[in-house]
């Protein structure tokens, strides 16, 4: 209360405000790390996420989400985002709200997302009223204007970052990021791909804007920009080149009414691949992109919110040419498409007694795919909750998912050389029904988490298609696309300590994903290409003194799911695959530990070191083709990324 009262009084109001700006980060550092709220749902608090062990000096809030239990674990070469069984397409991955496509760097390696611009991250396994079937991952936006010049640089031997925060007026303030990579200039001869050299770049940036015209209003101006430049080349690819890039503006306004809150924002996002391939005499270019503009409001009153999105999508699926050897025109392009989406809903939440809570949620999802084919669909979801006070927490729920998007490829990993489709009258929305018991348990120091899901997917897709197709030009996306179904179960434990100088957690995920496919192992179950039956996440740091802090993760989980080969042979100049079951065996398991330690220089300033795969584990990542230059054939053998102890150093600097 005498704080309320020191807010209101003229110049002892502005010393009290410019002292908790002042201390905005020391706020920041006091919360805990990760804060579970609904099984294993909850907040991050990403001033905390470089105690962790980072690659190469980059603490990436994704990389850590990815230690979370109820997230498949994604390897060296997996760009994706895996929740409870979903495909990485069905999670929703936004700043401020606003969806973004292609989060990764460095092939998957870490995000987009310069972690030192944002106030926090927010996850959940459930999209909520967002057109998605899986979970959802939101960085949030800073709240609080600077009423100083605050910064912080970042200088590692992968990459330089920095962002600057200032006022621009008394009732304004910009944030902006910036980070560029010079990977090559010192990892140049140790970044191959199966014994080749590689070479890759990337840059990002962004800029936020707030401003508070008044006590009742707060507007956001937020752009973002991030471009990769990657190349390689093989024993049967004589030069490979790809460009993929992205971007985001958007602009939000939150109104505070007595007893409401108005939220609205309009924004425009991308996200595009240009590819080129020279292998067999063959060089093919591969485009594609997708783009979405959109508006969206919400308004909450007493027990109630109302929402309201709005979306274009224009999409251009892959889009395959060639020339040479086998082929001297180009193939028949991939038309572009064009689909509109429109999202209501309103949600109520109401105490039914002293210990029982309901929130109920009916949306309604419209859509026009780009054929003009009409679809709509209610979308309801609950949540009863249960509040037995110092016995814990439970959450039971039910949610009726659509998503008017497909994501394609060869890879099925998250990579950039996968594609946006919209749906249409032949592959309709995808649709999930999802159900799951939660419970959270906090002690003194400690929180016990624990979830159970099950999903049935309908309409999910499959690229059944090969690279081939492309090299000869016989690629057709109505020919190499199957339809089919899914369904995912599992049960996810978390252990997590809260307090005291060594903190953390340990968690244990059990999980089964299985899909059936027309045209695909005779319409029978076979595990996803995601699937990780067994994984065992454990994080810890050690706040050692107040020059030290010391921090370990490891990671074990079962090898994924590969279709293995029977024959491999040349006819004229076709390489010919014989494959058995889909998805029948699996890889070997992957194990990898990483430590890091901070030395606190001085109060605002320091070292980071950081050892990447202590263990010298060399995990298998996938399983590709092998030249044999003694035998002068080829053969398959399972395919990994050279890293083994890669130890990284970083200095930051914070004013």
């Amino acid at each position: 209360m005498a704080l309320l009262l020191l807010l209101g009084q003229g110049a002892a109001a502005q010393e009290v405000r410019d002292t908790l700006g002042k201390s905005q980060i020391t706020v920041r550092l006091d919360r805990p790390m990760l804060e579970n709220v609904q099984g294993i749902s909850g907040t991050v608090n990403t001033a905390k996420i470089a105690t962790i062990p980072s690659f190469l000096g980059n603490a990436d809030p994704l990389r850590f989400v990815r230690l979370l239990p109820s997230v498949q674990l994604s390897t060296e070469l997996e760009g994706g985002l895996y929740m409870q069984g979903s495909d990485h397409s069905h999670t929703r991955i936004s700043q401020g709200g606003v969806p973004l496509f292609g989060v990764q760097h460095m092939l998957g390696l870490f995000s987009v997302f310069n972690t030192p611009h944002y106030k926090g991250m927010q996850y959940t396994t459930s999209a909520g009223a967002e057109s998605r079937i899986g979970g959802a991952v939101d960085m949030l936006l800073q709240d609080t204007l600077a009423r100083r010049v605050t910064g912080t640089v970042s200088l590692g031997l992968l990459s330089a970052q920095g962002t600057l925060s200032a006022p621009t007026g008394k009732k304004s303030a910009l944030t902006v990021s910036v980070r560029r990579t010079f990977v090559n200039l010192l990892y140049g001869r140790w970044l191959q791909y199966e014994g080749f050299p590689a070479r890759y770049g990337f840059t990002d940036g962004n800029l936020t804007w707030q401003w508070k015209p008044s006590e009742r209003d707060h507007i956001w101006v937020d752009l973002f920009a991030g471009g990769d430049n990657a190349s390689t080349r093989q024993a049967v690819v004589e030069r490979a080149e790809a460009h993929w890039y992205n971007a985001m503006g958007a602009v939000h306004w939150t109104h505070y009414f007595p007893e409401a809150t108005l939220k609205q924002s309009a924004f425009a996002t991308t996200y595009g691949l240009d590819s080129t391939m020279d292998a067999f005499q063959v060089v093919w270019d591969v485009p594609s992109f997708i783009r979405e503009y959109g508006y969206r409001a919400t308004l909450q009153w007493r027990g109630w919110e109302t929402g309201a999105r709005l979306s274009y999508f224009d999409v251009q699926p892959q889009s395959p040419s060639s020339r040479g050897t086998f082929t001297d025109e180009k193939m028949a392009g991939t038309p572009r498409q064009r689909a509109l989406e429109g999202i209501l809903y309103a949600q109520y939440s109401r105490i039914l007694g002293y210990w029982l809570q309901l929130k109920a949620t009916l949306g309604l999802n419209l859509y026009r795919g780009p054929d003009g084919a009409f679809f709509w669909a209610p979308v309801p979801e609950a949540d009863l909750k249960a509040d037995l006070q110092e016995k814990g927490v439970f959450h039971l729920c039910y949610g009726f998912k659509r998503q008017n998007l497909f994501q394609l490829g060869l890879t099925n990993t998250g990579l950039p050389i996968e594609f946006w489709m919209a749906a249409d009258s032949v592959r309709q929305p995808q649709q999930a029904h999802n159900f799951s018991l939660s419970y959270n348990l906090g002690l003194e120091g400690w929180k016990v988490s624990a979830e159970a899901y099950y999903k049935l997917l309908r309409h999910q897709v499959e690229y059944i298609g090969s690279m081939m197709d492309v090299y000869y030009g016989d690629f057709s996306l109505e020919e190499g696309v199957a339809p089919g179904r899914g369904r995912a179960w599992g049960v996810n434990l978390m252990l997590q300590r809260t307090d005291g100088p060594v903190t953390g957690w340990v968690s244990y995920a059990w999980g089964r994903s299985l899909r059936s496919f027309d045209g695909l192992q005779e319409g029978l179950e076979y595990p996803s290409a995601h699937e990780r039956l067994h994984e065992v996440d454990a994080v810890a740091t050690w706040h050692l003194s107040d020059k030290w802090d010391l921090g370990a993760s490891y990671v074990f989980a079962t090898g994924l799911p590969y279709t293995p080969p029977t024959a491999l042979y040349a006819l004229g100049n076709r390489l010919v695959c014989e494959y058995g079951s889909y998805n029948g065996a699996n890889l070997p398991y992957y194990s990898r530990l990483d430590f890091s330690a901070t030395w606190h220089i001085r109060p605002h300033s320091g070292l980071n070191f950081s050892l990447y795969n202590v263990l010298g584990r060399k995990n298998a990542l996938a399983l590709g083709i092998h030249y044999v230059k003694e035998e002068e054939s080829y053969a398959f053998k399972p395919v990994s990324i050279y890293l083994r102890w890669l130890p990284s150093i970083s200095y930051y600097y914070n004013f």
